[in-house]
């Protein structure tokens, strides 16, 4: 194994400067940090500190974080419960901040003593997760998934649970139905959208302007409900596929004098038990978000001890639809509801 003595001398540097570099001090300029750690790579050196054995499964965040979203904070459980069982223990990363110029991932794994890595991202942050692949990491992307020869994913399939929301309410005679997702897509939030877009599609009754994008908040569920039944051609049915933002848009209905489901029907999306949390019950397409997160977490166990592939290891749950009090009939005669809660003739 080679030294420390051998990597100053193939970078052309002190000791000393290899050792604030290899131990993350960022004094150190940036073309002398990327000569350095080209010659650690070089020399596949090992830094005192990164031959401790790796002891951390880390939970990192290729884009914003959203731990505290009701679909992160019941994947964190589960996760929690997983890691309880195993030798290891959690951290949460933030590889943007903690990443060195020109350090590679495997670098940043061995410096923090990280075994494999849970990874969330959006499609934005794909080519962060596509460049950690490539180093042959053990990770297991949480939520999102594409078509990847060598990652795993742990998601749940929800395409077939959003076409059967979307086909009841068809038949209960809607024909203008709207659609609100996050601003911020992913593969899970593609394939609720593609549901909705095929079965509109196939009663031909798609209507683009339909469609809503919001940040994912009870804050954004208020404006965009008094946005549906406030227009001139509004909706009659709506399908939320994010539950903060379905539940912002029923407490915003119930503060309006909106009647759920009698002027406006909801189909919302619920990673836990929020669809008994608000009234009526909230029609939903449902997963289990924890047992989610604790299957990533022993899919990622099983790819660090050499259990399978990656492909071959990834994970789908099926998502499932529950029928409750917010979703009838359309109103016979449709109405404008403005913020005041007065009412107007729709077209």
């Amino acid at each position: 194994m080679a030294s420390i003595r051998e990597v100053a001398k193939h970078a052309g540097v002190s000791i000393a400067t290899v050792s604030r570099v290899v131990n993350g001090v960022e004094s150190v300029a940036p073309k002398l940090r990327r000569d350095v750690l080209q010659a650690v790579e070089a020399c596949g050196y090992k830094p005192a500190e990164q031959r401790r054995s790796a002891s951390s499964i880390a939970l990192i965040y290729a884009g914003p974080f959203t731990i505290g979203s009701p679909y992160d904070s019941a994947c964190v459980d589960g996760i929690v419960s997983a890691m309880r069982e195993s030798r290891y223990d959690l951290s949460v990363i933030d590889i943007r901040r903690d990443r060195a110029a020109n350090e590679s991932f495997k670098q940043v794994f061995a410096r923090k003593g990280i075994a494999g890595a849970i990874v969330r991202c959006t499609i934005e942050d794909r080519p962060l997760v596509v460049e950690m692949a490539a180093e042959q990491l053990p990770i297991v992307v949480l939520g999102d998934h594409f078509e990847h020869p060598t990652i795993a994913f742990a998601y749940t399939e929800s395409a077939q649970a959003s076409r059967e929301a979307i086909e009841h309410l068809v038949s209960l005679g809607h024909q203008r139905i709207a659609f609100v997702a996050c601003h911020r897509e992913d593969g899970d939030h593609a394939d609720r959208f593609r549901a909705y877009c095929d079965v509109l599609t196939e009663h031909q009754l798609l209507n683009e302007s339909l469609v809503y994008r919001v940040p994912p908040s009870r804050r954004d569920g208020g404006p965009v409900l008094r946005k549906l039944v406030g227009s001139a051609d509004r909706p009659t049915a709506v399908y939320i596929a994010d539950p903060l933002i379905a539940a912002g848009a029923i407490n915003e209905a119930h503060h309006m004098g909106v009647r759920i489901p009698d002027d406006l029907s909801i189909v919302g999306f619920d990673d836990t038990d929020l669809r008994h949390l608000v009234y009526p019950s909230m029609s939903a397409v449902c997963q289990d978000s924890e047992e989610l997160g604790r299957s990533a977490f022993q899919l990622l166990l099983g790819l660090i001890d050499g259990e399978g592939d990656a492909e071959s290891s990834s994970t789908r749950q099926q998502a499932w639809l529950e029928v409750h009090g917010s979703t009838g009939p359309p109103p016979v005669n449709v109405d404008r509801v403005m913020p005041s809660g007065s009412r107007l003739p729709a077209r």
